[in-house]
């Protein structure tokens, strides 16, 4: 169960969040806000509420007349589900310090809502937010972070996309028995990589890469200009969370090589797939034959991440972190 505490506007406020790990699109959130006044309390106001926050924030291009091009960045935070809370009983809290109130809420997590993401270039992040209102002071604000799960067939379709392969002219690649396309936080992705050399190739090495791939279409006012490209402000990243490299050799003309190999995962990812209007987070299994003089041929195959954790190891991501 998360939990966040802190004292102020005569009120001391415990905000506590269950589940405390992840909790998957759809689900409940039960919330227990635990109020204890102090002797410098004041009359609660009208307007006590708990809310469910969504913040989504990307990264696009955005360049000036002189050509000068930098990243900037957009934000938007929007109230997906809010429940008020009982003015009454916080009234008994000011009116008898020292005894403690506990008030009850639940939230839902909208089925098919996108999961949290931490990218380079895209970040979803979700919250429980109490916001208890003071007549002649300050609100009483805390706030927690919540860690939410998209559902298991979220962009489920990048598992049945076909690989693209590049420099087919003197090699031709396939991935053979590999362990499962759908990505598992901490479970390694095993296969094996097979190569036909239509020439003779002098590989270097083999890799093996697991690929996040973050796509911003366009920044928040492509849209209210019909004149404005969105190509002026498109941004992609791409990061290589995890490699494996084979120490390669010749292979002659006509001669097939197999290539046995062992990708690690970490235990927790920095993203799930993820889809959403102009924004795309992709994952991808990336094969390489390093080679002098030419493009390294290339195969490159669509994965799915449901989730940053594997089920049952998410960890509370207020864990450590102090209440605002």
């Amino acid at each position: 169960m998360a939990t966040g505490t802190g004292t102020r506007a005569g009120l001391d406020v415990e905000l506590l969040v269950d589940p405390g790990g992840p909790v998957e699109a759809g689900a409940h959130l039960g919330v227990v806000v635990r109020v204890r006044g102090t002797a410098d309390g004041h009359a609660a106001g009208d307007g006590a509420v708990v809310e469910l926050l969504r913040t989504l924030r990307y990264g696009y291009r955005r360049g000036n007349l002189y050509g000068a091009v930098q990243t900037a960045w957009a934000e938007d935070t929007v109230t997906v589900d809010a429940a008020a809370l009982d003015v009454a009983a916080l009234d008994a809290v000011t009116a008898d310090p020292g005894e403690p109130e506990a008030l009850r809420a639940e939230l839902t997590v909208p089925a098919g809502a996108p999961g949290s993401a931490e990218g380079k270039l895209i970040q979803v992040r979700w919250a429980v937010r109490v916001r208890l209102p003071r007549r002649g002071r300050r609100d009483v604000v805390r706030e927690r972070p919540v860690e939410v799960r998209a559902g298991a067939r979220e962009g489920i379709a990048d598992a049945h996309t076909p690989p693209q392969e590049s420099s087919r002219a003197y090699a031709a690649m396939d991935l053979d028995r590999l362990s499962s396309r759908t990505l598992v936080p901490g479970r390694p992705l095993t296969g094996t990589l097979r190569l036909a050399a239509l020439t003779g190739v002098p590989a270097r090495s083999f890799r093996v890469e697991l690929v996040l791939q973050e796509r911003v279409a366009h920044g928040p006012g492509a849209g209210a200009d019909p004149a404005r490209s969105p190509a002026d402000d498109g941004r992609e990243v791409e990061t290589v969370v995890s490699r494996t490299v084979v120490r390669g050799g010749d292979i002659p003309g006509g001669q097939v090589r197999e290539v046995a190999f062992t990708l690690p995962v970490p235990d927790r990812l920095p993203a799930p797939t993820l889809r959403l209007p102009g924004l795309r987070i992709r994952w991808a299994l990336r094969a390489v034959i390093d080679v002098p003089w030419r493009p390294n041929p290339t195969l490159t195959l669509p994965l799915h991440a449901p989730a940053l954790s594997a089920p049952g190891t998410g960890k509370d991501p207020s864990a450590g972190g102090a209440a605002l």
